[in-house]
């Protein structure tokens, strides 16, 4: 069976899940996935469409692929709602998701042979949005096998304990806060490493408002001073970026949204001990990690700073809880949805 996968990259369903579908006996291949299963829909006659819809992509800088009534008769197509914000739109002032459905796919809601989405948090923010449709829940995944190879790899003794924020640069995953926390643990643990990733380039086109550029600037030369703050440069290669997470202590979100959360699993599964805030999708699918108010995210990294005990518990639950999305899972899910077709 010949499957494309529409608008969907390989950091959201790894190149590991395309081998898995590949070996149920499906043809893969995807406008955004990596060579060599990157083609174009008209390039290659389709059994199967799985749509992620998308109008654009602003991270990696190209048009997605938008389809029509016309094209889901044509060859049978699931939707995937993997990026929910567009579908409901995303209030960057508020934090909050509006209390809508785009029109351009509700229209379209009725041609879907299937209508997935990646979480049961997502399933029940587009259900209160549009009325008559069930979502089935296809959980992404992360590359279990690939991570324990990146451990292995990295086993050398550490001398210092590492603390790591590595997410977007942006209001929705509170960067203020998270600059806030490591300020002021910096200067309280000299001896602790502190990490902030993933160096922004400032897409104009995400909104990056002037005020979240002004408080990185002035806090910027505060972290500086401390003399223990790290700022990372983006990564070589995903495995590069997973021999990283091998040697992290302690991670953290202070998001305030959070659909799914695969860079915290990784870090989990890699052997942090997480800190999330207890709202939107990690209480769902980070049940291993501290879950606190956005008020205790620094209070929680402290105790594990200075608990080596509690340390290591957390870092054990968080792994533990990481195994249940395996990326095996995802594929086989994906596999069974689209063969009821």
């Amino acid at each position: 069976m010949r499957l494309y996968l529409a608008n969907i990259e390989c950091a959201t369903l790894p190149i590991a899940a395309i081998k898995i579908l590949g070996q149920k006996g499906f043809e893969v291949s995807g406008n955004w996935l990596d060579p060599p299963f990157r083609h174009q829909l008209e390039e290659s006659s389709i059994d199967v469409v799985v749509y992620a819809p998308l109008l654009y992509d602003p991270y990696q800088g190209v048009d997605a692929l938008v389809l029509q009534r016309e094209d889901l008769l044509r060859t049978p197509t699931v939707l995937w709602a993997l990026y929910p914000d567009y579908l409901t739109g995303w209030d960057r002032d508020k934090n909050e998701h509006m209390d809508r459905f785009l029109e351009s796919v509700a229209v379209l809601m009725p041609y879907f042979q299937r209508h997935l989405t990646l979480s049961l948090f997502t399933k029940r923010l587009l259900e209160e949005r549009i009325d008559g449709y069930q979502f089935d829940v296809c959980f992404l995944g992360i590359d279990l096998d690939s991570i324990d190879r990146c451990r292995y790899d990295n086993q050398a003794p550490r001398s210092e304990l590492t603390v790591l924020w590595h997410h977007r640069w942006s209001t929705d995953k509170n960067f203020e806060g998270a600059l806030d926390v490591i300020e002021s643990l910096a200067a309280k643990h000299k001896d602790v490493r502190f990490l902030l990733g993933r160096r922004e380039d400032w897409n104009e086109l995400l909104g990056t408002p002037q005020t979240l550029k002004d408080y990185y600037g002035d806090a910027r030369r505060r972290l500086d001073r401390l003399g223990n703050v790290q700022f990372l440069s983006r990564f070589g290669s995903q495995l590069d970026y997973w021999r990283f997470l091998s040697g992290i202590d302690i991670a953290f979100s202070c998001a305030y949204h959070e659909t799914f959360g695969i860079a915290m699993l990784e870090k989990a599964y890699a052997g942090a001990a997480c800190v999330v805030p207890n709202t939107v999708a990690y209480p769902e699918i980070h049940s291993g990690a501290v879950l606190v108010d956005h008020s205790q995210i620094e209070l929680a990294v402290d105790e594990l700073i200075q608990d080596a005990q509690w340390r290591a518990e957390i870092a054990h639950r968080c792994r533990e809880n990481a195994k249940k999305y395996d990326i095996r899972a995802t594929a086989e899910k994906l596999a069974e949805l689209v063969r009821r077709i």
